[in-house]
């Protein structure tokens, strides 16, 4: 199970199926802040530069969505993700 969620605005909440059979749940409340959790770990992430999408980051896991598509990065193995 795999859920991102951020800080201060309502809880929006989307849910992508990725590669591996994993799923995927963004929670965002702030623009700035998120968090994913990934098999039962949480990762602080914060937003990211990007031309085009949202991109949330650690220095261990990449999030970045761009319409119904989303591209996971976490432990040197890249994800492709799906909104369901």
């Amino acid at each position: 199970m795999l859920s991102l969620s951020a800080c201060t605005e309502p809880q929006n909440s989307q849910s992508y199926s990725c590669d591996s059979q994993l799923t995927a749940v963004i929670t965002s409340e702030s623009a700035e802040t998120a968090s994913l959790v990934y098999n039962q770990v949480t990762y602080p992430l914060t937003q990211q530069i990007s031309a085009s999408g949202a991109k949330y980051s650690n220095d261990d896991v990449l999030f970045w969505t761009k319409g119904n598509e989303a591209m996971l990065i976490i432990d040197g193995n890249k994800y492709h993700c799906n909104l369901e």
